[in-house]
């Protein structure tokens, strides 16, 4: 077991199982699980090319200002797109996080606590958020996003 820096626990992304005397040596991949970890990742260099194995299908987004929620894997992921369009240099840094249990088997709920940077057209702008993500056996499923619009540039809302 790999410790960092801190002493927390270096989850590797792979892990190599132990052939039997008939197999070759197999490397199997873990799947991803969101995590207020992977989330930071994320958010300190987003890439749209990484992040969308451990969403749904169906996953549901609730975004300030919006009248109705952004529903299915195409339209959340075009509006995080569209806002990385808006706001090339965006990025978001994780203050603190919660992780509890959800109401169904499998379900966890992640608070997380952030704050964001970026260039709009009116220069330099920067914002205090929160998302409560709920996540299914690892996929996240829904997500509410909560900031002040206001503290955000025209452009990107």
């Amino acid at each position: 077991m790999r410790r960092d820096t801190r002493g927390a626990i270096v989850v590797p992304e792979a892990f190599e199982r132990t052939p039997t005397r008939n197999e070759d040596a197999m490397t199997a991949t873990v799947p991803p699980k969101f995590s207020a970890e992977l989330w930071a990742a994320f958010w300190a260099a987003p890439v749209m090319s990484r992040g969308a194995d451990i969403l749904a299908e169906d996953i549901v987004g609730y975004w300030p200002g919006d009248t109705a929620p952004v529903r299915g894997l195409d339209a959340y992921t075009a509006k995080i797109r569209d806002l990385l369009e808006a706001i090339p240099d965006l990025r978001l840094r994780l203050v603190d996080s919660a992780t509890v249990p959800g109401e169904q088997a499998g379900e966890e709920l992640v608070f997380l606590h952030y704050t964001g940077e970026g260039t709009g057209p009116d220069g330099p702008f920067s914002f205090r958020g929160l998302d409560r993500v709920r996540a299914r056996d690892g996929l996240v499923i829904e997500n509410v996003i909560r900031y002040d619009p206001t503290e955000f540039p025209t452009a990107a809302r």
